[in-house]
């Protein structure tokens, strides 16, 4: 399965029920639709009631009802109006074949299975190692619902106190940088710990391994440019510095830091105030990025 497949995956992954309507999965996946249902990795959720209909300046959800062996609303407009069937049915996204993905990936085997914390939103993996260190792991979705991290915070701190934290690995792409977890449980975007340079669906173990305090040892940017890793020493970016660093990756050589100011649309009027925060300098300024002292930058990995 290509990483490009699990990408769009996961991103379906992110809607509250995890589903997809027919018509737009077909656009998504094209000829790979197909294949994906009858290999049970979009499973038919259910068939939708009501539909949103554009009548004239109006906007509204019609009820569907069955006649003469079709799918239809009534709109005052035009009347009995037939529905495509993939304009309603639902597809959803198994669950048990995306971990079982992420758990390959982990390198975790096949006998192991995850344990249901809250359906379809938590599961436990148990203890795996993640480059040569033991780890309690976990993986949740859809954790900017309050039910959803509530239920997850209460669970860490029954099972996974300071002294046995676990590594919650979320599916979720957007989530507040501020987000923290109780008894010293870490936090993981699988986003970020996805190989994009890679075809088929890897992860970076050494870049998660990294959050429970475990050695670095893969170079390389993770997805949104908020993490990199240069020879086993690991730096961290602000979602503005990572744009920063992002533009200077792209440009492939030296800009001038208003251009690169422009670029962010950043207030500041150096690019060093950026990549200062709280009256410290982040450890990649010098180190990472380099300047002929004109004020040109670039990136030196």
């Amino acid at each position: 399965m290509q990483r490009t497949t699990i990408e769009k995956l996961l991103k379906i992954s992110e809607t509250q029920d995890a589903t997809i309507i027919e018509k737009l999965a077909k656009e998504e996946f094209g000829d790979l639709f197909q294949e994906l249902v009858e290999s049970g990795i979009l499973a038919h959720f259910k068939i939708l009631k009501s539909v949103e209909v554009f009548d004239g300046d109006c906007e509204f959800f019609a009820d569907i009802q069955r006649r003469d062996g079709k799918n239809m609303y009534f709109s005052a407009a035009d009347g009995w109006v037939a529905v495509n069937d993939e304009d309603i049915n639902l597809y959803q996204v198994n669950f048990e074949w995306l971990l079982r993905k992420v758990m390959d990936a982990l390198d975790i085997a096949d006998r192991h299975t995850p344990k249901v914390i809250f359906e379809g939103k938590i599961w436990a993996l148990g203890q795996h190692r993640i480059e040569k260190q033991n780890t309690n792991i976990l993986i949740v979705r859809d954790m900017k619902s309050s039910v959803v991290l509530d239920a997850l915070k209460n669970y860490l701190k029954i099972h996974h106190k300071s002294s046995n934290p676990a590594l919650v690995i979320a599916l979720d792409q957007n989530l507040p940088d501020h987000l923290e977890l109780p008894n010293q449980n870490q936090l993981g975007r699988l986003n970020e710990a996805i190989k994009w340079d890679k075809d088929d669906f890897e992860l970076n173990t050494a870049l998660l391994a990294g959050k429970m305090g475990g050695s670095i040892s893969q170079d390389g940017f993770s997805a949104g440019f908020r993490n990199l890793v240069v020879n086993g020493k690991q730096y961290q970016f602000t979602k503005k510095q990572a744009e920063a660093v992002e533009f200077l990756r792209n440009a492939g050589g030296p800009r001038h830091q208003d251009e690169i100011l422009a670029e962010i649309n950043s207030t500041q009027s150096k690019l060093l105030q950026v990549f200062r925060s709280r009256g410290k300098t982040n450890e990649a300024w010098g180190e990472v990025i380099k300047s002929d002292g004109k004020g040109n930058y670039w990136l030196e990995l």
